[in-house]
């Protein structure tokens, strides 16, 4: 028998050899037995179960290729909360977590709001779980994203209203009118694929990753649908790439020239978002 360490101490020397970091096999061993690092000083010494043990050593398997840990556990935080995640859509990120504070702040109690391309559904069900007054809707192109974003929903007895379809037609269609709009949706350029690392190009969503028109085109077709949705003092808030917030702001201001936009940093002192009222 093996026990808890030293299954753990082989998987870290797998993971120097490689080349990875050597936490992300007790990143994995946690998140995979829903253990806490107490709970592991807890069981350091204690012998692996055979079923543990198989677990495992399926999941080192599939890290050691690179695969993100959140698509091997299912799961991933944001927020607080857990999310299930699957090889659909993207995992969410620390920094959407500041995007979706900024525009909760500025709702109102009661306010109508709609995330475009919701992914896994992680910032339309955190906005409702934060205010239950709220009236939610989330859309996204693909069946498959929209599945798991239901499952977060009912995860978390969130009331929230999704409808399939291309950035803001469902709406459209639909006669829907909002308070606020935000949207975290494919920014990245082709070109910059050789910039980004090799397991978010192998394992995660292209189509939640690039977008035509150097990044911009889905930005383009949402601000051009915006009158036909937003009600007055609309608040429309973008999570952006870091080097893309001159350039969509130019973009906003020469279709709405009267808009005050602004572009803010996060945590990391990068540009993250673009923000305005309508």
């Amino acid at each position: 028998m093996v026990n808890y360490k030293t299954l753990l101490d082989e998987a870290k020397a797998k993971c120097v050899e490689i080349g990875f970091e050597p936490s992300r096999a007790e990143w994995l061993m946690l998140d995979l037995f829903r253990w806490s690092k107490s709970d592991f000083i807890m069981h350091l010494n204690d012998d692996v179960s055979n079923e543990h043990l198989s677990l495992f050593n399926t999941a080192k398997k599939r890290m050691l290729t690179g695969e993100p840990i959140q698509y091997i556990v299912g799961f991933q935080s944001f927020y607080g909360e857990t999310f299930k995640v699957s090889q659909h859509c993207l995992i969410p990120r620390p920094e959407t977590e500041e995007v979706m504070l900024h525009f909760f702040k500025q709702l109102n109690h009661g306010d109508c709001v709609v995330d475009i391309g919701t992914g896994s559904g992680n910032i339309p069900v955190t906005l409702k779980m934060m205010d239950e007054t709220l009236e939610v809707y989330a859309t996204d192109l693909y069946s498959e994203p929209l599945m798991i974003a239901k499952e977060n929903a009912q995860l978390h007895q969130a009331d929230v209203q999704f409808l399939q379809g291309d950035t803001l037609e469902p709406l459209i269609t639909q006669g829907i009118k909002v308070n606020g709009l935000i949207s975290n949706p494919p920014y990245i350029d082709d070109d910059e694929a050789t910039l980004m690392d090799d397991t978010v190009l192998k394992y995660e969503p292209h189509n939640a990753l690039f977008a035509e028109g150097k990044g911009y085109k889905i930005y383009e077709k949402i601000l051009e649908q915006l009158p036909e949705i937003l009600l007055p003092q609309a608040k429309v808030v973008f999570e952006i790439g870091f080097k893309q917030g001159p350039t969509l702001k130019q973009k906003i201001n020469a279709l709405y020239p009267l808009l005050d936009v602004h572009i803010i940093k996060d945590i990391n002192g990068n540009d993250r978002i673009i923000s305005f009222e309508w």
